[in-house]
């Protein structure tokens, strides 16, 4: 039984967000603590997902719900990485109307590659063909190694992979959220922005440019160091976006910089010594396991052109936010050196080797996508 007094709190805040009223950073925090914990009905839970969303997140608002989702994550993931430098998480939101090959799951394969200390959360596709978590299991990356194998391969091989469907949250209140809902959420938002390992220093692609400052000012909350938070747009579809650095038009960007200040400002493919490409050149395939074969040949050095070039600018964003390149087109150099010189194809099957319990069934899936 629900109790009566919650049950109509809990709707006066669903009224207020009909009628376009914010909310505190307090209230939407303890409005999903009780969607977590399910202490509100289906169909109360639904109506206040739906509502906040609808009406747009205010970065208030936004934070409530990291804070709701970081608090559940760490009662299941109390893992913290710690790395000789400090660690990268790349991930995208999704929702966003122009769907990709997973890009950010290729450049973070590519990023750690290079240098940097790379862990990479995600999920499966719940508004598009294939999530990070598709493309990592079609690697061979077993999604349910434990917590400590994933951070250990973040600080031994440079990149570990976190699945918030994995086995240690099948019992959490997200992942029986996550497993419900198949539309864009503020959680959804939300969710890639925790600081799953400890980590600050962030990119977080977004769903629309709205988005790109709010989710700066909002890891600025969350105690991040330096975020970039990117949402490029297709010249030749305007109004629709990817949640990433493209190269198939401007992308939009905020990026937060030590001391607290926000940069906003636009990166286009020239700006790091690559050509436009139309959209369709790097749109998803038709199946999850296409997408993990282009990006796995792409990252083997076996394909060329704009899916390529896509994973470099990311890549290469990646490198100058972390020092590590004084310009997008030094960082584009040095990721395509990781490329020819096998590097980034050796990161992957490192991946596999330093996380995967049983390697050898891991390394097998991921040679079916390099056999020419």
């Amino acid at each position: 039984m629900f109790d009566e007094d919650k049950l109509r709190a809990f709707g006066r805040l669903v009224v207020k967000l009909q009628q376009r009223e914010d909310l505190t950073r307090e209230e939407v925090r303890e409005a999903y603590r009780q969607i977590w914990r399910n202490e509100q009905p289906e169909l109360h839970q639904g109506a206040f997902i739906a509502a906040l969303r609808a009406k747009g997140e205010s970065q208030a608002e936004l934070t409530g719900v990291v804070e709701a989702f970081q608090d559940e994550w760490r009662l299941w993931f109390p893992h913290t990485v710690r790395s000789p430098e400090p660690p990268l998480s790349i991930a995208g939101v999704g929702m966003d109307a122009l769907k990709t090959v997973n890009v950010s799951s290729g450049a973070a394969v590519l990023a750690a590659a290079c240098g940097l200390y790379v862990h990479k959360p995600g999920a499966p596709a719940l508004t598009g063909v294939s999530g990070a978590a598709d493309m990592f299991a079609h690697w061979g990356v077993d999604l349910d190694a434990p917590g400590e194998a994933q951070v250990k391969s973040t600080e031994t091989c440079r990149l570990g992979f976190t699945s918030v469907v994995g086995r240690a949250f099948m019992t959490s209140g997200f992942a029986r959220v996550i497993s419900q809902i198949r539309i864009g959420s503020s959680f959804h938002i939300g969710g890639p922005l925790v600081r799953h390992v400890g980590e600050r220093h962030k990119i977080a692609g977004v769903p629309e440019p709205r988005l790109v400052r709010i989710v700066c000012e909002v890891m600025r909350d969350l105690g991040y160091e330096r975020a970039l938070v990117p949402c490029a747009e297709s010249t030749a579809h305007p109004g629709r976006y990817l949640d990433e650095i493209g190269n198939v038009g401007p992308t939009h960007v905020a990026e937060l910089l030590p001391g607290g200040e926000i940069r906003e400002y636009k990166i286009r493919p020239e700006d790091a010594g690559l050509r436009e490409a139309p959209f369709e050149a790097i749109a998803s395939r038709g199946t999850a396991e296409e997408n993990a074969r282009v990006l796995a040949r792409a990252l083997a050095g076996k394909l060329e052109g704009p899916i390529v070039d896509v994973l470099l600018l990311n890549a290469a964003a990646s490198l100058k936010l972390m020092g590590k390149a004084d310009s997008l087109t030094a960082g584009v150099d040095q990721a395509r050196r990781a490329i020819q010189e096998g590097r980034a194809i050796a990161q992957l099957r490192a991946l596999i080797e330093a996380q995967n319990p049983e390697p050898a069934r891991g390394r097998a899936k991921l040679e079916t996508f390099l056999v020419d």
